[in-house]
């Protein structure tokens, strides 16, 4: 059966070479494949199944990723993002991502302290890439000055990364919500389901038929080993003293207070007012240590940012309320720069 298969292969290859260049048709059909599997990389990344994305990934990568392991898979996806300009209507929005790409190489490197890895990074796009004018100049300088926490690094975030590219998958399977190879096996599937739809419905009566019967039969099966079994008493009949809790003893005695006591009572306690004492726990301090450690989440993560901050440092039991009121403080005292 190979061996006829292959001699099928060999024939289309002749017949095709009779009259068109088979080397062209298998560029085309290697187009619709990379169509396909960048259409299911983008619909997997926007649905968030990555398991599946990871799949598809895996095979795309030999394809289009670099070999040098020197190569982040950032720096990557900046050099694949320049060859897809031509699938965004926006330019702003392909030079915001590509930014966003370049920005996210360099500070990655930089909050691992590796500095000379950012300066390499720099030079591999500014080789591999046209960059934005003045963001190569602009980055080099931090990374000469070592700001790993420097604003213009701090609002070109990952966060922002992933926002810009979510939006630019809508845009795109909004425009192309299939492709060839999509509609071709739509087509097959849907053509196969009504040849083959009768035969179908009758194998499925007859299985159900089938289960209904043997599901009868268990039952009866059932029902008889319960009636062989023998009756036993599964709870004493023996009358033991009931525990309960002392919650209810308390409800109980509760009730048999008679109204004069309760008179009495009152009375008593008429003369004078009560006194209610309340256990105040003390406001916890702000060391200057933990002042910083909110300033240093502040140039990190935002203002505003309060969870992502407590995650960071322990402030000691502080939730992201306190850290904004302490936050206002600091403003109003003019100690934040």
């Amino acid at each position: 059966m190979a061996a006829e298969n292959n001699n099928r292969t060999v024939a289309d290859e002749d017949n095709v070479g009779e009259s068109i260049s088979f080397s062209h048709v298998t560029a085309v059909a290697t187009g619709w494949m990379l169509d396909f599997m960048f259409l299911s990389l983008c619909r997997r990344f926007k649905k968030g199944k990555r398991d599946e994305f990871s799949e598809t990934h895996s095979a795309f990568r030999d394809v289009q990723f670099e070999d040098d392991d020197s190569v982040m898979p950032l720096m990557s996806a900046a050099k694949i993002w320049s060859d897809l300009e031509h699938t965004v209507s926006d330019q702003s929005l392909f030079k915001n991502i590509t930014i966003l790409l370049v920005v996210q190489s360099v500070a990655v490197c930089l909050e691992k302290g590796q500095r000379s890895s950012a300066s390499s990074a720099l030079r591999w796009f500014e080789n591999n890439l046209e960059l934005p004018q003045g963001l190569g100049v602009k980055l080099s300088k931090i990374v000469e000055q070592r700001e790993t926490y420097h604003p213009f690094l701090m609002s070109f975030s990952f966060s922002r990364l992933l926002e810009t590219v979510q939006s630019y998958l809508d845009a795109y399977l909004e425009k192309n919500p299939s492709d060839y190879l999509l509609k071709a096996a739509t087509k097959m599937v849907q053509s196969s389901q009504n040849a083959g739809g009768l035969e179908d419905v009758e194998s499925q009566s007859s299985s159900l038929s089938k289960k209904a019967n043997d599901v009868t039969e268990d039952r009866k099966k059932r029902e008889s080993i319960v009636c062989r079994r023998p009756k036993r008493k599964l709870l004493s009949t023996r009358i033991t003293d009931v525990w309960k809790p002392d919650t209810c003893k308390k409800r109980r005695a509760s009730r048999r207070i008679s109204s004069n006591e309760l008179s009495q009572m009152t009375s008593e306690n008429s003369g004078g007012t009560l006194k209610v004492q309340k256990i105040r726990k003390p406001p916890q301090k702000w060391t200057p240590q933990l002042d910083k450690y909110l300033k240093d989440g502040v140039k990190r993560h935002g203002q505003g940012k309060w969870s992502r901050i407590l995650m960071d440092y322990d402030f000691e039991g502080r939730t992201g309320t306190m850290l904004k009121d302490r936050w206002r403080v600091l403003m109003r005292a003019h100690e934040v720069g």
